[in-house]
């Protein structure tokens, strides 16, 4: 079967006032002036229209997931459209979606540019390398909050959480050896396993992480991690209560750990496929 050429379109229901059109990879972020909407679309090639929205959407979503950490918010899609432009018999389909008055808030240029190069960043991991994984999942976890957050807002600070830690397991042998080589200079270098396996806490381990990624803001990391013990402990998450500072914190600390951890991956050489 030959490929048809199609526009994938993914229509946002609520975003940011920017200077388009605005090209993000090979996707364009611009704006529908009859549904008063902004969408990020991209071209590509496929056998059907359900295969063109499934390889369109891919690209888009890892997208909406940069901004979504930059921005710290959950990015609705209000519909998707798939447009096949080339091929035989060309037709246009789309989901259905309603249109809502939104009031766009500015969005800097230099965000922009700094949300493209991170996606960027984040198309030119090795596929199947565990720092990739890693850093798809932790902004999974990271979009998974900002959907929650609000009605669901326990279940949203576990997945900010959920998002550091996973982050944090790539820094455990560094973090492991920087331990022994700090014991080894006092008097409690004879430690047993044990006891040593005391000392190489969670806390100890997201806070040598975020030092490692340069993140030098005071969050309460200490209380984050005492909260995330503390909804371990309680069958029922509404049993924890969470300030908004703290709940903030953690939301923030991943979203820095997400977009520094992909810095650090370039520096180290990893993004070369």
């Amino acid at each position: 079967m030959s490929l048809n050429q199609y526009t994938v379109k993914a229509y946002l229901q609520g975003f940011y006032e920017i200077k388009t059109p605005q090209k993000i990879l090979d996707c364009e972020l611009d704006f529908d002036n009859d549904r008063k909407q902004y969408f990020i679309s991209k071209i590509v090639s496929a056998e059907s229209g359900d295969e063109a929205q499934s390889k369109g959407m891919e690209r888009i979503n890892l997208i909406l997931g940069v901004f979504e950490v930059y921005m710290i918010t959950h990015l609705e899609i209000a519909g998707i459209f798939r447009i096949q432009i080339s091929g035989e018999e060309p037709f246009i389909t789309s989901k259905s979606f309603t249109l809502k008055r939104t009031r766009f808030l500015p969005l800097p240029q230099e965000i922009i540019d700094k949300i493209g190069r991170s996606a960027e960043l984040l198309t030119k991991l090795p596929d199947q390398e565990k720092y990739t994984k890693r850093a798809n999942k932790a902004i999974s976890f990271f979009r998974k909050g900002c959907f929650l957050q609000g009605e669901w807002s326990s279940e949203a600070f576990l997945n900010y959480y959920k998002a550091m830690e996973l982050v944090s397991h790539d820094f455990r042998k560094a973090f492991d050896k920087e331990v022994g080589s700090q014991l080894n200079k006092t008097l409690l270098k004879d430690l047993t396993a044990l006891e040593l396996k005391g000392l190489k806490t969670q806390k100890r381990l997201i806070q040598f992480t975020a030092q490692q990624l340069g993140i030098t803001y005071p969050y309460d990391i200490p209380r984050i991690v005492e909260l995330r013990n503390e909804f371990g402990a309680h069958a029922n998450l509404k049993d924890v209560i969470v300030s908004e500072k703290e709940f903030n914190d953690c939301k923030i600390l991943a979203a820095n750990i997400i977009i520094n951890y992909l810095d650090y991956l370039e520096k180290e050489g990893k993004n070369k496929k």
